[in-house]
């Protein structure tokens, strides 16, 4: 028998929505989003605020039983910039970082430092996979090894197929219960590795260059780090795939023939002098992990935030900087991509990657993808400002002896594409008393060999249009 109260409807992101929404149908299909999470809040879920983090358990019932499935819990609270470089009175390129507070995700491991609610409160996030949704319990039971009368049930609905639900249902485990909050699972693995030794005591957070050997292994991919900014390896490793190394890097410029300033500079490794730079924190849990850094030469407090799933990866950036004339964020491809076809949502039909220059229609759009015996990989992008740019298009450059420089990476352009906002950007650096505020969020798919326009338009439209969950209090 289902308790209803109230219901909070939120989307399957960091981002909340609030709604009343009807009840779920009695015939529902399942799910189809099985590289999709759902995120919900501490303040999405106000029956297990306040209470331990550790102690919450989630669960999904199966048609006959009760079967334990991971969830993860991610501390966050407002952290003084100037906390998190260790230094409150630093001025970088006129800009202080202790002027500004902002929501970041905690660790002991940075000089952020731990949440100072040391309960689940209401900023803290809790996250699953919408895959490991169940039938709706129809009552008469509860898990073995929780608290009686501790449930809280949440309802998933797809808003692209009405319909589909999925249903999980948290506790509060019963002490000596033996339950593990992530189920024993780890769905991805992140092995962040500083060169240098351990980050409170060798990160030099004035003058880079850190090198990494960093890994992110999920179920379908490796991701390499080699610097703060330096992403230079992307494997696919979904069935089928060859698992090729596919990437140069994931480049950031201020224009494609305009070297001063890229991801080299801004962890110091160019000629351009040095640069500060932190890590917010890094974080491997059972569900998803997290890679947050602050620091890009003269935007201190720009941040990025990697967020890893086994399937996906979504990559935040919060641009706080003075006014620029320009910017660019792209993937540039390895000669290892070459044989692949590259569309995006312009230009369905796709070119082939093969280092010979494309006539393809540019603009603004919403997905990218590459597709072939490598694997797929689909990019979908969005950008929120406080402003509306005048002038927002793609980047895509299939050369392989290029007239543009290549600031960084090899002398190669395989497939080089990404978003361009190539009109002036107004200041966004809080610290410098500005209000405008842009952030660009890129959400990566990857997939086995075969991927088609179709199926970049089907993500897209799922970020768009994101998973919903009620939460009501349940008992059996």
């Amino acid at each position: 028998m289902r308790r209803r109260v109230v219901q909070l409807v939120v989307v399957a992101t960091a981002t909340a929505i609030v709604s009343i929404v009807p009840g779920s149908s009695a015939t529902a299909a399942p799910l189809a989003r099985p590289a999709d999470p759902v995120v919900l809040t501490g303040a999405d879920l106000p029956t297990m605020v306040d209470g331990a983090r550790a102690t919450i358990v989630g669960f999904r019932w199966t048609g006959s039983a009760w079967a334990q499935l991971p969830i993860q819990i991610d501390e966050r609270a407002v952290v003084n910039f100037g906390k998190i470089y260790n230094d409150a009175a630093a001025v970088f390129y006129g800009s202080q970082p202790g002027l500004v507070n902002q929501l970041v995700y905690t660790s002991s491991a940075t000089f952020t430092g731990n949440d100072p609610n040391t309960k689940f409160d209401g900023d803290d996030e809790l996250v699953f996979m919408a895959r490991d949704a169940g039938v709706e319990s129809p009552g008469g039971s509860q898990p073995t090894g929780v608290v009686p009368g501790s449930g809280v049930e949440i309802h998933v609905t797809d808003p692209l197929a009405p319909g589909s639900e999925g249903f999980v249902y948290l506790f509060r485990k019963a002490s000596g219960s033996g339950l593990v909050q992530g189920a024993r699972v780890k769905y991805v693995r992140y092995a962040f590795r500083l060169l240098s030794g351990n980050y409170k005591t060798t990160y030099s957070r004035t003058a880079g260059p850190n090198p990494e050997n960093t890994l992110v292994t999920g179920a379908t991919y490796k991701h390499h780090f080699a610097d703060r900014w330096l992403s230079d390896r992307l494997e696919v490793t979904a069935p089928g795939a060859s698992g090729v190394d596919i990437l140069d890097r994931q480049k950031v410029l201020f224009g494609p023939t305009t070297c001063v300033r890229s991801e080299d500079t801004f962890d110091a490794t160019g000629p351009f002098g040095s640069a500060e730079g932190v890590f917010v924190t890094n974080k491997s849990g059972p569900v998803r992990a997290i890679r947050s850094y602050l620091g890009a030469n003269s935007g201190p407090n720009t941040q990025r935030t990697h967020f890893f799933y086994d399937r996906r990866e979504d990559i935040r950036t919060d641009l706080r900087v003075h006014a620029i004339p320009q910017v660019m964020d792209f993937m540039d491809y390895s000669p290892a991509a070459v044989g692949m076809t590259y569309r995006n949502q312009l230009n369905p039909a796709g070119v082939a990657v093969d280092g010979v220059p494309d006539a393809i229609t540019a603009g603004a759009g919403e997905w990218e993808q590459i597709t072939g015996a490598q694997g797929t990989v689909t990019n979908i992008g969005r950008l929120t400002t406080s402003w509306t740019p005048a002038s927002v298009t793609s980047y895509h450059l299939d050369d392989s002896t290029p007239s543009d420089p290549q600031c960084t990476g090899d002398a190669f352009a395989y497939a080089s594409s990404g978003m361009w906002i190539n009109s002036a950007l107004p200041c966004t650096d809080p610290a410098q008393g500005c209000t405008a505020t842009l952030v660009g969020v890129r959400t990566m798919y990857f997939d086995a060999p075969g991927g088609t326009a179709g199926s970049a338009a089907t993500y897209s439209a799922g970020v768009s249009q994101p998973l919903q969950a009620t939460t009501a209090a349940w008992a059996p």
